[in-house]
């Protein structure tokens, strides 16, 4: 559960009992395995657990600086705005690459370091804040009716700060089947 004695809203209780049980959900999906098998077994594709767990941190990061950017309606919003699906698969085989160096207890740090600053930004969000609209730099296709280059997409701070907990069920998801797949065969 959630630290309570610093929460002012409902909402930010409801987001951060998300955040957490998404979590605990995601430790329990890989609870009992050996290290050999979080860091070797591919799960999805080519990916470990482990290779999992940065690629979540890794994007929980860009979620959040996505948010401050948001929030600050400073310029550097519009320096990540040039990013289009191109560029982020190209940023995040980087990022996979640079994180599959790493040892399992460095992804690990990572993850927790990753939980305890999406608390801290729910924890400091204030509810007007929660509603603020900005761009995002990764984009959305337009009709072919419209134009053939892709347009900036508008995304809620609130969105925002739930795809923190979605992503980690999506992937706790994958984990879960492989697991059961795993004990079956």
């Amino acid at each position: 559960m959630p630290p309570t004695r610093y929460i002012q809203t409902a909402r930010q209780f409801q987001f951060l009992q998300r955040l957490t049980l998404a979590r605990e959900r995601l430790l329990k999906s890989f609870a009992g395995l050996s290290q050999t098998a979080l860091c070797t077994e591919p799960v999805a594709g080519d990916w470990t657990i482990k290779d999992i767990l940065g690629h979540l941190s890794t994007w929980n990061d860009e979620f959040r600086a996505a948010l401050r950017d948001i929030l600050k309606k400073e310029s550097a919003q519009q320096k990540r705005l040039t990013y289009d699906k191109n560029d982020f698969v190209d940023w995040e085989q980087f990022g996979m690459a640079e994180k599959r160096k790493w040892s399992w207890k460095r992804i690990r740090a990572d993850f927790d370091r990753d939980y305890d600053e999406g608390v801290e930004l729910i924890l400091n969000l204030k509810p007007r804040e929660f509603r603020q609209y900005g761009m995002v730099p990764w984009t959305i296709k337009p009709s072919r009716k419209m134009t053939k280059e892709n347009t900036p997409k508008l995304e809620r701070v609130e969105t925002l700060v739930t795809f923190h907990w979605r992503h980690m069920n999506f992937h706790s998801r994958l984990i879960e089947k492989w697991r059961e797949k795993k004990e079956t065969d």
